[in-house]
């Protein structure tokens, strides 16, 4: 698939913003108090995730990771973490796929989907994890 234009300079600002976000992460850190925790593997890449939420009356106050992240891992997260705080649990909870494609563009989820979506993926685990807990 060729891909040219308007479209390739989506595609590649798209890009710019995940190379960026990945150099200079505003989020990874741990949280000193947070209430919700998971960690994932992408077995097929080797990217480690530990996820820390604070949670409070049903929303997301702040969110800090840790690990080993490649370039798009961790650069969609940034991105994501910003679309996320101050939302409810259960909003986040009905995110997917088609959330991601709308957000950092479809040409990218398909070439790396399984790096793309370990962030989410892990942020709704951990509120599973809240939630059983509550």
């Amino acid at each position: 698939m060729k891909i040219f234009g308007k479209e390739y300079f989506k595609i590649f600002k798209l890009l710019e913003e995940i190379l960026y976000r990945y150099n200079f992460p505003k989020y990874k850190r741990k949280l000193k108090n947070f209430n919700a925790f998971a960690k994932s593997v992408n077995e097929l890449c080797g990217d480690t995730i530990e996820i820390y939420l604070e949670i409070l009356e049903d929303k997301i106050l702040d969110i800090g990771y840790e690990g080993k992240c490649c370039t798009i891992s961790q650069g969609v997260l940034e991105i994501l973490i910003d679309k996320i705080l101050n939302e409810t649990i259960s909003d986040i909870k009905k995110l997917d796929v088609n959330y991601l494609n709308d957000l950092i563009g479809e040409n990218i989820i398909k070439v790396r989907t399984k790096c793309a979506l370990i962030g989410l993926e892990t942020i709704k685990k951990a509120i599973e994890k809240y939630e059983g807990n509550s």
